[in-house]
C-alpha cells in the first residue's frame, strides 16, 4: 500500500493526456492537478511536404516517435490522398506500445516496435537490426524532437524529416495552480518531458520563482538533464520513461517505511 492520501501533485504533461496519469492514481486518494506546460496542435507543412506526402511509395520505412506524430501524419495523408491505406511496400517503425496502438487503431500493423521509450535506443535499434542500409526513410516528428534519429542514421539511411504537430506554451494559465508552487503548497509536480520542464522553467521566471528548490519528478534521462541545466535536482527520476513507470515510482516513494 501506499500513502498518497491528500497529497497534492501537479501533472505538467500536455491536457489531452492527462486523464491517463489522472485515472492511474484516481483511487490513491491523491487531489491530482493538470497544469499543462505543453500545447500539442497541427502544423502547416511547405508545398515541398505536401508532395511529398501525396506521392510517399519511394520510402521503404516511416519512423514514428509518439502518438501524436501518427494522429497528425495520418490526417494529413489522409486528407492529401483520399486514401485510407498506406501502400503495401512501406513499412513502419514506431517507439513504445502507445505509438503502435495509434497505427492500429488506423488499421495499420507496425513492423517494428521499439519497447524502450528513448529515442537513443530506438535510432540504435533501427540502424543495428532493422531498417536495411540505402533505405528510404521518413521521420514524421514534432518540432521539438532533436536530431538524434537524424545523426545516427545519416550516412545510413536517406532521410527525410516531416515535423507534423508542434509543442507549444499553452495560452492560458491556471494562477491559482502557480500560487500553489510559489508557496510551496503541494507534494510533487510531475515531468514527462523536457519541453514541459523547459516551458515550466521559463513561466516561473516571469513570477519571480525559483526552480532550484522545487519538489519534481522526472519521467527519464533528458528529462532529468535538462532539469540539471535548470539548477534543479529531481526527487527521483523513472526507471521505466513512460506514464506507467512514474505513476509505479510515486506509489513507491509514498510507501510506508518498514
Amino acid at each position: 500500500m501506499c500513502d498518497l492520501h491528500n497529497k497534492i501533485l501537479i501533472s505538467t504533461q500536455p491536457a489531452e493526456s492527462f486523464p491517463e496519469f489522472e485515472i492511474a492514481l484516481n483511487k490513491s486518494g491523491a487531489i491530482i492537478y493538470s497544469f499543462p506546460m505543453i500545447s500539442v496542435s497541427e502544423t502547416e507543412i511547405t508545398n515541398q511536404e505536401k508532395k511529398i506526402i501525396q506521392n510517399i511509395n519511394p520510402f521503404n520505412w516511416l519512423v514514428f516517435t509518439s502518438k501524436n506524430g501518427v494522429h497528425f501524419f495520418l490526417k494529413k495523408y489522409f486528407n492529401e490522398t483520399g486514401k485510407k491505406e498506406l501502400p503495401e511496400n512501406i513499412k513502419t517503425a514506431v517507439i513504445g506500445k502507445k505509438t503502435a496502438n495509434e497505427l492500429i487503431k488506423n488499421g495499420i500493423t507496425p513492423n517494428y516496435i521499439s519497447e524502450s521509450n528513448l529515442a537513443e535506443t530506438f535510432s540504435i535499434e533501427l540502424k543495428k537490426s532493422v531498417i536495411e542500409k540505402n533505405s528510404n526513410v521518413l521521420l514524421l516528428l514534432g518540432n521539438l524532437a532533436g536530431n538524434l534519429l537524424q545523426d545516427t542514421l545519416k550516412n545510413y539511411s536517406n532521410l527525410t524529416r516531416i515535423n507534423c504537430y508542434k509543442n507549444s506554451i499553452p495560452e492560458t494559465l491556471d494562477f491559482e495552480i502557480i500560487k500553489k508552487i510559489k508557496y510551496d503548497k503541494y507534494d510533487l509536480i510531475i515531468f514527462t518531458s523536457s519541453s514541459c520542464f523547459s516551458n515550466f522553467a521559463e513561466i516561473l521566471k516571469k513570477h519571480d520563482i525559483q526552480t532550484q528548490n522545487l519538489k519534481v519528478v522526472s519521467i527519464g534521462k533528458s528529462t532529468t538533464m535538462t532539469m540539471k541545466e535548470y539548477g534543479t535536482i529531481p526527487v527521483f527520476t523513472a526507471k521505466q520513461s513512460n506514464i506507467e513507470g512514474i505513476v509505479q515510482e510515486i506509489k513507491m516513494y509514498y510507501k510506508p517505511k518498514s
